[in-house]
């Protein structure tokens, strides 16, 4: 498995010229093909196959892949290794999934993308269940020959991958959610009335809540806890020394532009998601849930937001006139502004669930 792997390595990464065409750039990916015992002699290999659908339309497909009989196993789409794998490419790639009525389909460029369409899993699209980069090093490089060698091939096979992949990243969102939910403020308060409740038994209500109100409790992502020192007085009326570190950690989106800082990113992420999949508004509160961002949720409606900070200067949202977006059944919604470094990782995971490149700087 490791020495047909490197050779894929070989073919689509380290023999590949820098400005490579497309056309040239299938070839690889064939001769690939050819190490996982896939041939066009044999048919196994269908390359820019014409179907038909309806009276008018057709679909041409950079490659697909037969069994013996005939039948369709998997459609295969090839982009330029010099490019960013877009969800406009994942997008042409769901599309001859759907019409061939295909559960898995393979994106080849810069990296090798595998995604799922089926009952196993309850999403709208189909499911980006592994992304693999084209490096000798890849561990996860060595699977992919052991799902797609022509030799070994099954779908119990591939069904028990996607079983497995499918439970890996819906126990990675819920284990964020849940860490999103310890670290965030409302739980910080139940830890001090947890205190409070605690030492009842030896001091005074007004005691305890005298020396809570001097300290701080502060739970960081590993889950200790730190208690800080009493807040020291004011010095001359100047401001103290802030301590604490501030993540300035920002995003690039697809590759493209400047970097975004986290509000930005989410911004931009959610205008770009309703734009390649537009929605009505109960999906999309469906798919930026609540619990992702926390106090303010991800998205609300323009109308809501008016009313609820009516009298506040900071609406907590993106509200210009540029900025209020629509959903197809005509709501106005617009996006938080509340993003730190304890929740912007779910939206992160998210994104990158749907397709989307992500690059922090």
């Amino acid at each position: 498995m490791n020495e047909k792997w490197e050779e894929i390595c070989f073919l689509l990464s380290e023999n590949v010229k820098q400005e490579i065409s497309e056309s040239e750039f299938e070839q690889n990916v064939i001769q690939a093909l050819r190490v996982l015992n896939w041939k066009e002699f044999t048919g196994d290999i269908q390359i820019r196959p014409s179907f038909q659908f309806g009276a008018t339309n057709r679909i041409m497909p950079d490659i697909v892949i037969n069994s013996s009989n005939k039948k369709n196993l998997f459609v295969i789409e090839i982009k330029q290794p010099n490019i960013p794998l877009t969800t406009r490419f994942q997008q042409q790639l769901f599309s001859y999934m759907r019409q061939l009525r295909l559960q898995y389909g393979i994106l080849i460029g810069e990296a090798i993308q595998l995604f799922y369409d089926g009952d196993l899993a309850q999403h709208d699209d189909p499911v980006l269940l592994e992304t693999i980069q084209i490096d000798k090093g890849d561990s996860k490089g060595q699977k992919f020959v052991e799902l797609f060698s022509k030799d070994d091939f099954t779908f119990d096979k591939l069904n028990t991958f996607t079983e497995n992949s499918l439970k890996r990243i819906n126990r990675k969102a819920d284990q964020k959610v849940l860490t999103f939910k310890i670290l965030s403020q409302d739980y910080q308060s139940k830890v001090l009335d947890l205190i409070k409740q605690d030492f009842l038994k030896e001091y005074d209500a007004e005691l305890i809540d005298s020396v809570l109100n001097d300290i701080s409790i502060n739970i960081s992502a590993n889950q200790s806890f730190q208690v800080s020192k009493p807040k020291p007085p004011s010095n001359n009326g100047q401001k103290p020394e802030n301590t604490n570190s501030r993540d300035t950690t920002k995003y690039i989106l697809n590759g493209n532009g400047e970097p975004l800082a986290k509000n930005r990113f989410v911004f931009e992420f959610v205008r770009q998601y309703f734009r390649n999949k537009p929605s009505n508004f109960s999906s999309l509160k469906n798919t930026f849930k609540k619990e992702f961002q926390g106090s303010t949720g991800v998205i609300n409606e323009f109308e809501y937001v008016q009313t609820k900070y009516a009298n506040k200067s900071n609406k907590r949202h993106f509200t210009a006139e540029n900025q209020i977006l629509e959903s197809t059944d005509g709501v106005k919604f617009v996006v938080s502004t509340e993003w730190g470094k304890h929740n912007i990782a779910e939206i992160i995971d998210l994104a990158r669930r749907e397709g989307f490149q992500v690059d922090e700087v």
